[in-house]
């Protein structure tokens, strides 16, 4: 792994030099824009606002379903209420204002048909939950900070999906210190 570390590092440096051929020039401005390292640039549609591919927060790369369908799908809080039950979404759009402020424009994923059972009720330790297949037609204006995690969709059958939560910290490691706090909590001194 140092070994390939290394190697880009001096395929970049090289890169870098002014005395690099054109043509890998040219490669490195494609790969730099298949990967996302290049820094976006915005498109913009008059003097207010503009639309991106691509959008780093937090140190998660979110995009708009036709450039990366798995980076748009995403779980957020309605509203922004942190009490709500969260939705899953996929971005169409990402808005940038002159200001840099950052809004996704989002469908929700509508729910399961009435009277389709959600096989995964039992498990509530597993986050995953049937919903449709159909997205809304509405859009919805989410603010980045209002984004939870990306997640997983599967499609079950012609009428429902599988929407698995794909977050960094999952309740099961919340029960593990719940668990861990009460057995310290018996112990007598």
């Amino acid at each position: 792994m140092l070994n390939s570390f290394t190697r880009a590092g001096k395929l970049k440096r090289w890169l870098a030099r002014p005395d690099c051929p054109p043509f890998l020039k040219a490669c490195k401005a494609a790969f730099d824009k298949a990967f996302g390292q290049e820094r976006e640039q915005d498109t913009w549609q008059n003097d207010d606002v503009a639309l991106r591919a691509r959008h780093r927060f937090d140190n998660v790369f979110f995009s708009h379903a036709s450039t990366h369908v798995g980076n748009s799908l995403i779980l957020y809080y309605p509203d922004g209420d942190y009490g709500a039950t969260p939705l899953p979404g996929s971005i169409e759009y990402i808005v940038v204002t002159k200001n840099k402020g950052v809004v996704y424009a989002v469908r929700r994923q509508l729910p399961a048909p009435s009277g389709s059972l959600d096989p995964f009720r039992f498990y509530p330790h597993f986050l995953a939950k049937t919903y449709s297949t159909t997205l809304s037609t509405d859009l919805q204006i989410i603010y980045p900070e209002w984004v939870i995690s990306h997640y997983a969709r599967w499609k079950l059958d012609k009428d429902r999906a599988v929407v698995l939560t794909l977050s960094r910290v999952s309740p099961p490691f919340y029960l593990y210190f719940e668990k861990l706090a009460h057995l310290v909590c018996r112990i007598k001194y």
